[in-house]
Order: C-alpha cells, then structure tokens, then sequence
C-alpha cells in the first residue's frame, strides 16, 4: 500500500505498518542509501481494496514523493499507471473501474509536478501488461511474460531520461498533455493538418479529452441532440525537435474509444479502426472499443527521415463509430528515438591580414560565430556581422583583426 494501513505484513514491519510512506522513510533514513533512480510498482492493492483512487493518486502519493525528494532531491521517479484489474481475485475485480481514474489522476499529478521542476515520471504498466496473456489464473499478478513487459517498459522509460552521446529517446508527447482541438461537427477538409492551419479560435485542455468516459479530464462537445452526436473531432499540437537530434524512429502511443487517423506535418502517418481511402468528416469508425480497452494507450512504431529540427505538428481526428455512441475518448503519447549530433568545432587560421574562422557544414548548419571583449560579461556575446560563406564542406566567416583582445564562441 502507498499509505496507512498496510494489508500484508512484509520483512521486518507488522501488516498495518507495511506501507511506503514509512518502508520508503525508513529505508532513505540508513546512511549512504541515496539513489539517483526510483521505480515504483504499486496501486494494485490500494485500488483493489476500495480505496478512493483520486485520494491515493493526489494526496497518498504526494506525501510519498516529499518523503523521496526530501532525502533525495535530484533523484528521478518513475511513477507507475497500475495494472488492470478486470476479472481479479481476492475480491479485487468489483473495483476495477477506479483503475483508470486513479490512473488519470496518477498522470495529471505527475504533469503538474513535472512543470515545478521535479524529475517524475510515468511508466504504462496499463498498456503494457495485456489482460489477456500476461496474467496468472488469479488475473491479479502478472505471470512471466507480464513481468518482462513490464521490466521492457521500465527500460524504454529509463532511456528517455538518459543522456548518452550515441542515443537519445525524447518524450515529445506526455499521456495527459495539452491538446486544441474542435467539436463544431464541421467539415475542415484537409488543410487542418498542416503545419501553418490557424486554430488560434480552437479551444483547447489537458488528456484525457471527451465525453461519459471514466477519466475525462476535459469533457469536449458532441453537438445539440444526443441521438444525433458529431462524428469527428478534432485535435492539434505541436512538440520540438532539438537541433542535435536526428529522430529516425516516431513511436506513437494512441488511446482512443473508437476510430482515428494520425497526422505529422500534414502527412497521415497511420489510421485506426477506419475505412481505407480518402476520409471524410462523416466516415464512421469500423467499431467501437469496448470494456477498458479504450484506455490503452497502443502503439505504432514508424521510421521517419528528415524530421524537421524545430516545431513539428501532431493532428488527430477521432471518428465515432455511431452517432449514438454515448461516450469518446482520446490520449496521445509520443516518443522519438534517435542519434545526437556532435556540436561543430570552431577551427581559427590566417590567410595574409585576414583571420578565418571555419566550422563543418553537416552539423554547423544554423549556427553563428559569436564575439566579445569580456568573458566576465555573459551578455556581452555579440554576433559578428560578417557575411557566411561555404567552401566545400565548411562554412566560413572572415575578419579583419584590430587591437582589441576577443574571444569566439559558435552559437545558435
């Protein structure tokens, strides 16, 4: 349990003292026990014993988080959504419903928490625990294939927090995030999906965005009659790409209630659970998701080339499978991976009265040579007014020298 009072007794604490927030305290209090990295794989028995999962999700973990971050307070918590509870044992199934609000709970704390600056975050184990196979008999604990899932989604979460020089993982998209989106019902055609569409007038709110769902957490329209709901809505944001980052893989992690096409700078990148061909805003989904499954976040793994450094546009529009259909859904995560590219090195020569500065083009492309006099001053960095020029593989400024010290730096 995360907080009082324990249900199991463990090693060393009674069954109502067994619980984080004093296992965790007691733990952190031996000397030299600080570390840089935090997994934590609880919730299952908090929800399954009829506890109120936004109270655990906003307050029991909070205090648990001061008692880490007070002890330790650069380590990096990965916070875990629990696993379903669908058909469990021990009287836990009855509570199955409160797994994804604690869930959406869990996630919008850990936004809230990461915008203060604190190094938290969310592992799936939801999503990455399948019901069907991953579970033992009780469809309670997970069997051995579950726990390698849930050990490979700890890893791939861990990597997107790592800094390495030959890998970098990029959490461009949190479950939970920011999202403009449009429920007028009318036709946008097609030019929403590009990168320079104007949806200044859009509304916009936090994931889970929709309707009669468990974990909305911004409910979104669906038009003046009940039994005749908008089919289509829609959704965009953007994330960036940093400028030492080539992205060649897209991992997007979709939940969603019925069907829905994915786009990326105006290009579709994949569709689910809707008719091939071209689409319009009546197209209706092929099904509609049933049970939990609409809270799954599934992915889609694509190749990309030539990501664009900079801002890039994610659009989503989510198709209802009938427009009697009494509740919508939709959530995106999406995570990149790729390889860093080494900052240009600055090279210095003289040709005759001239010093020349050069740098290589295939990674110095959009940086500028920057001077100053003090290197006491750090807004004393002035760009130079020389013309950039090409020769070959390198770019190349010129400059006269005078009497005054300088120093050089690239910037961007």
């Amino acid at each position: 349990m995360i907080g009082p009072p324990g249900v199991f007794a463990v090693y060393n604490y009674s069954l109502t003292d067994a619980y984080l927030q004093k296992i965790v305290r007691d733990a952190l209090a031996i000397t030299n026990n600080r570390p840089d990295l935090v997994l934590i794989l609880i919730g299952a028995n908090d929800m399954g014993r009829g506890r109120n999962p936004w109270t655990v999700a906003t307050n029991d973990m909070p205090i648990l988080l001061g008692v880490i971050f007070s002890n330790v307070p650069n380590a990096n918590v990965i916070l875990t959504k629990t696993t379903t509870l669908q058909d469990a044992g021990i009287g836990y199934g009855p509570y199955a419903t409160n797994i994804p609000i604690y869930n959406a709970a869990l996630q919008r704390m850990v936004n809230q928490r990461r915008t203060l600056g604190q190094n938290i975050f969310l592992a799936d184990m939801f999503s990455a625990v399948d019901y069907s196979t991953m579970f033992l008999s009780d469809h309670l604990h997970p069997n051995p294939l579950g726990l390698k899932a849930i050990a490979a989604e700890f890893a791939a979460r861990i990597q997107t927090i790592v800094i390495r020089p030959d890998r970098t993982s990029p959490l461009f998209v949190s479950g939970g995030s920011d999202w403009k989106y449009s429920d007028s019902g009318q036709d946008l055609g097609t030019n929403w999906t590009q990168p320079n569409f104007d949806d200044t007038a859009w509304n916009h709110g936090i994931a889970r965005l929709g309707y009669g769902d468990l974990a909305t957490a911004t409910t979104v329209g669906f038009g003046p009659d009940p039994s005749n709901k908008v089919v289509t809505t829609y959704f965009r944001r953007s994330f960036v790409v940093p400028w030492n980052a080539v992205i060649t893989n897209l991992n997007f992690r979709l939940a969603r209630s019925a069907g829905a096409a994915v786009w990326l700078n105006g290009q579709e990148m994949f569709r689910a659970n809707l008719p091939a061909g071209p689409l319009n805003y009546t197209n209706l989904a092929l099904a509609q998701m049933t049970g939990y499954t609409p809270h799954i976040f599934y992915p889609t793994n694509i190749a990309v080339t030539g990501l664009p450094i900079g801002t890039n546009t994610l659009a989503v529009e989510l198709h209802q499978s009938s427009v009697t259909n009494s509740s919508l859904g939709f959530d995106m995560e999406l995570i990149g991976s790729g390889y860093l590219i080494l900052p240009p090195s600055l090279s210095i020569s003289q040709t005759g009265n001239q010093m020349q500065f050069t740098w290589p083009l295939t990674n110095g492309n959009g940086f500028a040579l920057y001077s100053t006099t003090n290197l006491g001053a750090p807004n004393g960095w002035i760009s130079t007014a020389a013309l950039l020029q090409t020769n070959g593989s390198q770019i190349v400024v010129t400059q006269l020298p005078d009497s005054t010290t300088k120093f050089y730096r690239l910037q961007r």
